[in-house]
């Protein structure tokens, strides 16, 4: 969880650092969104990712459908409110992301 909450300070702090200037990488962004929420057993709406990804509705949502025709992230309608979607991780998406983690930092 470590190696998660660093990443996301990492995009933050670039960000803060160059006013004007969109230093993140929304996709990359979302991706990292979706594993900590699933290591705290939590799951994100569309809505929640569009607003994490600092992106336009259009391109955050673009990127959402990707994630998921790509195998990495999984939605599910809500079941406290159908209006809602929740999206979240897929075991591919985990294990791709554990992977990258291990090479990122292998102690």
């Amino acid at each position: 969880m470590r190696l998660i909450m660093r990443e996301q300070q990492s995009s933050r702090l670039r960000s803060s650092s160059f006013p004007g200037l969109k230093l993140r990488n929304p996709l990359w962004d979302m991706l990292i969104a979706l594993l900590a929420a699933k290591r705290s057993g939590n799951q994100l709406s569309m809505s929640d990712l569009c607003l994490m990804s600092d992106a336009p509705e259009s391109t955050a949502l673009r990127l959402i459908h990707q994630l998921r025709e790509k195998g990495y992230a999984e939605m599910v309608p809500d079941r406290s409110d159908r209006r809602r979607t929740r999206v979240s991780l897929t075991s591919l998406g985990e294990s791709q992301f554990d992977q990258y983690l291990d090479r990122f930092d292998p102690s």
